[in-house]
């Protein structure tokens, strides 16, 4: 063990004593009436309870006992409760109502102004000798005796401590005498080992009798210290930690702490530094919820020493401050009050003149706290109100959005339309005009036609009909593919059987014009396509080549292949076109008379560019004026 070590555990005594000290003037402390230790749930039950008393006395008491009561988690309650005690028993003259206020004051300034704890302990007890309360005088003499002893602030502690044990004895109810002996245990260090073994038995006995946990589990854990000093290192460790544990359990926080204290050291004396070190930063934190000064001080000395020792100047000069710091504060709050235990009789006029200022500050606090909870909720409307403002303008913009799209659909919906009535009107109306004309023929001159002729016109009526019939089923097609859900599904074609399917849409015109076909494509070349669509396609390129080619003309069917495509190419001997015309060739973009008469061709070739995007091929057409014009389909090989 290193000499610091061994200097930090000969002081492990000393802290012991000092936090076992501290800890039974808490205990002290919380003890005030004939019941014990009361639960700090019954804080709220009294507090209902004080509308409907009726009787002043009765209501001075149940004042003091919440403050009483509040004094450890609620420490600003307990100086509010007594206070406001203290006020009504003066008026009402009622002697122990005004002792019990000044013994809560008293330990509200515990750790937080000694000079003021001792003035109102000391009016407490004369109090109490005045109307012979002794229980009052045992419960004063206790806290004083504890006061003098931890802050090593001059006058005789035991002399307290014997006064107040002999008193406990006369007592109807002894439970007191369980903290008295603790404390008696901690501040007289001249005991002998026997003395000492039966006071701690006697003091034990008496927490058992009364089944009060705290004290029990208290003397637990002072059991285990001496297991611990004795040698009994496992055992008063294991005792220890298993104290720590039913302390935590049930809520003891003033034991927990102390607990804390003694850990620390011997896990630090057992080299077990991070341990120790934990327990060291726990208790800290937990003194300072608490308002355990006097622990918080030894817990910040304690951390300071260690990181000095260790080189670790930074935590330690953080500790350092700690703990100057809440010397600093207790140092200028007995500077404010100006007591000690030889003149705090003479500035009573000086403390009413401060709980005056306080008042007034109390006031001031509450007003700006009024004044900012206004603010904030005024800032909380201005918000709400820009965040409705930004909403409506998001809705808004939202909404002509939404126009702007449906304004759009309906743009396309009303060109889809316009497209479809011209193609009705001129690709539809065209066969219909051609089958009434020959049906008239027919029969109007039935008697004049020879039965060659007449097989002629019943063949062309076929041809028309078959045409019109699959001209419909292409552009049905057309019309499924601009609604929404159509689902395109190619298939292998064998490609010289579409292109003739497609041409005896126009044989009959081909023969008029004495035009000639040469179609060099090969009989097993497929493609993947949708059969209605190619059809479509191909009856537009090779109705633009019969419609444009000269009499005796002649139209060349090819097919080219690279990169897994096959490219159809449909030439005539036309007077062809220029490039403007062909630039606009597959749009709806007409302006000249020439074009205004074959406009259900554009339409059909503008459908057939569609048609030809949705299989993912291309089209595209080449001209030059007076040698004819070209076009050339693109189509995949393979299916994609």
């Amino acid at each position: 063990m290193t000499t610091e070590k061994l200097r930090m555990f000969g002081d492990f005594v000393f802290i012991r004593r000092k936090g076992l000290m501290l800890f039974v003037v808490l205990l002290g402390l919380l003890f005030s009436t004939k019941d014990g230790f009361a639960q700090i749930a019954e804080v709220k039950k009294l507090e209902s309870s004080l509308p409907h008393i009726k009787d002043s006395l009765a209501y001075v008491d149940v004042l003091n006992r919440i403050g009483m009561l509040s004094h450890l988690q609620y420490r600003d309650s307990c100086l509010y409760y007594a206070q406001k005690a203290e006020g009504i028993a003066l008026r009402h003259q009622y002697d122990k109502g005004v002792a019990d206020a000044f013994n809560c004051q008293g330990i509200y300034y515990v750790a937080i102004n000694n000079y003021l704890s001792a003035k109102y302990f000391n009016n407490a007890l004369q109090i109490y000798k005045k109307i012979e309360d002794q229980q009052g005088i045992c419960q004063v003499q206790m806290n004083v005796a504890s006061l003098i002893s931890v802050n090593k602030s001059g006058g005789n502690a035991q002399q307290y401590i014997e006064e107040a044990y002999e008193n406990s004895k006369s007592l109807n109810k002894d439970s007191i005498r369980s903290i008295l002996i603790s404390k008696y245990l901690n501040i007289d260090t001249t005991l002998s080992k026997e003395r000492f073994k039966d006071l701690f038995g006697e003091g034990y006995a008496i927490a058992k009798k009364y089944k009060d946990h705290r004290m029990r589990i208290f003397y637990a854990a002072t059991a285990g210290v001496s297991l611990y000093e004795e040698g009994q290192k496992k055992a008063g460790l294991d005792t220890l930690l298993n104290a720590l544990k039913q302390a935590d359990l049930m809520g003891y926080e003033s034991v927990k702490v102390w607990t804390y204290v003694a850990l620390s050291d011997m896990m630090l004396d057992q080299g077990k530094d991070q341990l120790g070190i934990n327990y060291l930063t726990n208790g800290l934190e937990a003194s300072e919820e608490f308002g355990y000064a006097e622990y918080y001080r030894t817990f910040a000395e304690k951390l300071y020493r260690y990181y000095k020792l260790h080189k670790q100047p930074e935590k330690a000069y953080y500790y350092v401050s700690l703990l100057l710091a809440k010397r600093d504060m207790i140092a200028k709050a007995a500077d404010q009050s100006g007591f000690n235990y030889l003149n705090f009789a003479l500035r009573e006029n000086e403390n009413l003149e401060l709980k005056s200022k306080a008042d007034s500050r109390f006031r001031m606090i509450t007003l700006l706290g009024c004044l900012c909870a206004l603010s904030v909720a005024l800032l909380f409307f201005v918000y709400r109100s820009l965040r409705e403002k930004r909403a409506h303008a998001e809705a808004e913009r939202k909404l002509h959005e939404l126009t702007l799209l449906q304004n759009a659909e309906l743009q396309k919906t009303n060109h889809f339309n316009t497209m479809l009535i011209s193609v009705i009107a001129h690709d539809v109306r065209q066969p219909f005009s051609t089958v009434v004309m020959l049906s008239s023929i027919f029969n109007e001159e039935v008697d004049l036609l020879g039965e060659q002729e007449k097989l002629e016109i019943m063949k062309e009526l076929n041809g028309t009909a078959q045409k019109s019939l699959s001209f419909m089923d292409g552009l049905l097609e057309w019309i499924k593919s601009k609604k929404n859900g159509f689902e395109y599904h190619p298939e292998k074609l064998m490609l010289k059987t579409v292109i003739e399917e497609a041409n005896t849409f126009f044989q009959m015109g081909q023969e008029k014009k004495l035009i000639r076909l040469e179609m060099n494509v090969p009989q097993h070349i497929s493609v993947y396509a949708h059969k209605q669509m190619l059809l479509f396609i191909l009856r537009n390129m090779l109705n633009n080549a019969t419609k444009f080619s000269p009499v005796g003309g002649l139209i060349t069917i090819a097919l080219d292949s690279n990169d897994g495509e096959i490219v159809v190419s449909i030439t005539d001997q036309g007077v062809g076109m220029s490039q403007e015309k062909i630039d606009h060739l597959f749009t709806l973009a007409t302006t000249d008379g020439e074009e205004n008469q074959i406009q259900g061709a554009g339409l059909a070739l503008s459908i057939s560019y569609e048609m030809a995007t949705i299989m993912k091929a291309r089209i595209e057409a080449r001209s030059t004026l007076g040698k004819g014009t070209s076009f050339y389909l693109s189509l995949k090989k393979q299916e994609v």
